[in-house]
């Protein structure tokens, strides 16, 4: 069986954003759209963003903090 834990982003682009995890992931990445300008033919274009495994509160929601070196 698979476990489900709530979890929290701490800084960068996805400040105080709630999730659910499950078995405790050690990394997390979000992405976030960006603006493609001209003839993109079709190009999508993300900006990502890396968050670590960082603990738990002291209420047991697993906490994810910013990593602004990856990727």
């Amino acid at each position: 069986m698979t476990a489900r834990q709530s979890a929290v982003l701490l800084g960068g682009p996805a400040d105080g954003v709630r999730l659910t995890v499950s078995d405790r992931p050690p990394v997390l990445q979000v992405t976030y759209p960006c603006t493609v300008e001209g003839d993109s033919a079709g190009t999508r274009v993300e900006a990502l963003h890396v968050y670590r495994l960082d603990g738990s509160t002291g209420d047991g929601v697993l906490r994810y903090g910013y990593d602004p070196a990856s990727p």
